[in-house]
C-alpha cells in the first residue's frame, strides 16, 4: 500500500510559521474557531551557555495504525488504502472527541462552530489535482517534504510521542 506523508528536516525549520498561515488559507480556519491543522512548536534544547532553539512543525502523521481511527464510535474516521490518508467523514462526525483525547500528537481538534472534529487532511483535494500539501509548498525553508514512504521516523524530537504506537507516517530528520 502506498503512504504517503511528511519528511521534516528539523535543521532547516526557522519558525517563520508560513506554514501555518498557509494553511489557515487553505482550509479556510480562523482564529476564532482555534483549529489549527498544522502548528510549529518551540524547543529549547541544552544549557546554559549551550542552549539552543529547535522549532517543530506538526500536523496530522497519517499513522499507519491511528488512534483516532480505533478510537472513534461512529466510524467516522477512515484510512484511504490508495495513498493512507486519514479522513474523517463530517456526516458521520458526532464531535464526541474520543479522537482527539486518542491522538498522542494532538492532531484532530474540536471546531466550536460546527461541533464537529477535524484534522489535517494532507490537502486531499490538492493531491487529488496533483499538487502537494499548501504547507509544503510555502515552506520557506524547505523544511517539510511531502512524499511516500515516510515511515522511519528517524530521529524524532524528545518531546514526540512514541512512535511504535501508531506508527506515525513521518520522518525527522537534523
Amino acid at each position: 500500500m502506498r503512504q504517503l506523508g511528511w519528511k521534516i528536516d528539523l535543521s532547516k525549520c526557522i519558525g517563520c510559521k508560513a506554514c501555518m498561515e498557509a494553511c489557515k488559507f487553505e482550509n479556510n480556519t480562523t482564529l476564532d474557531l482555534r483549529v489549527n491543522y498544522r502548528w510549529v512548536t518551540e524547543v529549547e534544547r541544552g544549557r546554559f551557555p549551550q542552549v539552543q532553539r529547535v522549532f517543530v512543525p506538526l500536523a496530522c502523521n497519517h499513522c499507519a495504525d491511528p488512534a483516532c481511527k480505533r478510537s472513534c464510535p461512529t466510524h467516522a474516521i477512515t484510512k484511504r488504502a490508495s495513498d493512507g490518508i486519514v479522513l474523517i467523514d463530517q456526516e458521520k462526525c458526532v464531535g464526541c472527541q474520543a479522537c482527539v483525547m486518542a491522538c498522542p500528537y494532538g492532531a484532530p481538534q474540536f471546531n466550536r462552530v460546527t461541533k464537529k472534529v477535524e484534522k489535517c487532511t494532507l490537502c486531499v483535494h490538492r493531491i487529488e489535482a496533483g499538487l502537494g500539501p499548501a504547507c509544503a509548498a510555502t515552506c520557506v525553508g524547505e523544511a517539510i517534504t511531502f512524499g511516500e514512504d515516510f515511515v522511519r521516523w528517524g530521529d524524532p524530537p524528545p518531546e514526540f510521542a512514541d512512535p511504535r504506537q501508531t506508527r506515525p507516517s513521518i520522518q525527522f530528520v537534523r
